[in-house]
């Protein structure tokens, strides 16, 4: 049965995710609860408003909650790639679906749920780079594997995976955006990147969904629409990926040789020539002139370690 939740419920949730002490947050979970249609469809909605409502008011900070044990928790992925992608959401979403169309791994695809019980990995072409995609469990109301905020906190940029075959994406999103938010403090590095994936644009009636998706969210998190059973929006998904990512291709050439451009070094945006060095070989860290080539530079200019590197770029590196 669905929740059916009014949109004061949701207009309450994003000043919940914007409050600044535990008093405002309290008092927006007990108006949140007060407001919530009480019936079948609602019972883990107002199960989990009571649940925070009592840690808060226990002036704890949320153990024994749903994130409870992720501390110590040993779960790692390497990265590899241009950029590691972990996606995130409710069962049938189409998470496994997406990894196993677009990328080369083994996912298995069923409308059963939870039928990914650890995390997948592949590899995602764009252009001449890949993108390292995961496959995560299913988050539940109740329940979220600890291996998956790890991998939460580690990505380079989160995917929030919802599908627009379904009616209660907005509290399914919903679910996904708190466990974001919740990681937030925890990145390493800086402030935890995501997106939302709406996914399934083919399905009926998608489009009515994704115009409420749009009315309640368009404002607060990127939106990407795809379909990844026919592949509809998926440019768009990488296109937008790269530029998130906020990182450039840098191309290695060797001295009296042509450039070969399937295989870039692939470093964040505002990356120097010793940084590309590096990324070539540790080898390379000493070497005596580079030269380089591309729009903002003069064919074959000398440049030093410190140079800025853009889009595109080929340096040729003399050891």
């Amino acid at each position: 049965m669905p929740a059916n939740l009014p949109p004061t419920y949701y207009k309450l949730k994003h000043e919940h995710e914007a409050a600044k002490s535990d008093e405002e947050r309290l008092s927006l979970l007990e108006e949140m609860l007060r407001i919530v249609p009480k019936h079948k469809g609602t019972e883990k909605v107002v199960s989990d408003l009571r649940k925070r409502i009592a840690v808060l008011k226990k002036g704890s900070s949320g153990k024994g909650g749903k994130g409870a044990g992720k501390k110590g928790y040993s779960e790692h992925i390497p990265k590899q790639g241009a950029g590691q992608l972990v996606m995130l959401g409710p069962p049938n979403s189409g998470k496994s679906q997406i990894l196993a169309n677009w990328t080369k791994a083994k996912s298995e695809v069923s409308p059963t749920p939870y039928t990914t019980t650890m995390p997948i990995v592949g590899m995602l072409p764009y252009e001449n780079i890949q993108f390292q995609l995961i496959d995560t469990p299913s988050v539940m109301q109740d329940f979220i594997s600890p291996s998956v905020l790890t991998l939460v906190r580690n990505a380079d940029l989160c995917l929030g995976v919802i599908s627009l075959a379904n009616d209660n994406l907005l509290d399914e999103l919903d679910i996904v955006l708190s466990v974001f938010n919740e990681q937030r403090g925890e990145a390493d590095g800086d402030e935890l990147g995501y997106i939302v994936v709406a996914n399934q644009i083919d399905a009926p009636d998608a489009n009515d969904r994704l115009e409420i998706l749009s009315e309640f969210y368009g404002d607060d998190v990127p939106i990407y629409v795809i379909s990844a059973e026919t592949g509809e929006g998926k440019e768009e998904l990488l296109q937008g990926l790269y530029d998130i990512l906020d990182i450039v291709r840098v191309y290695p050439k060797a001295p009296g040789k042509s450039v070969e451009r399937d295989d870039p070094i692939v470093l964040p945006n505002g990356a120097t020539v010793f940084d590309a060095a590096l990324g070539l070989h540790k080898d390379f860290a000493e070497f005596k002139l580079a030269r380089i080539w591309g729009p903002e530079w003069h064919d074959g200019q000398p440049v030093s370690r410190n140079d800025v590197l853009y889009d595109g770029d080929v340096v040729e590196f003399h050891l």
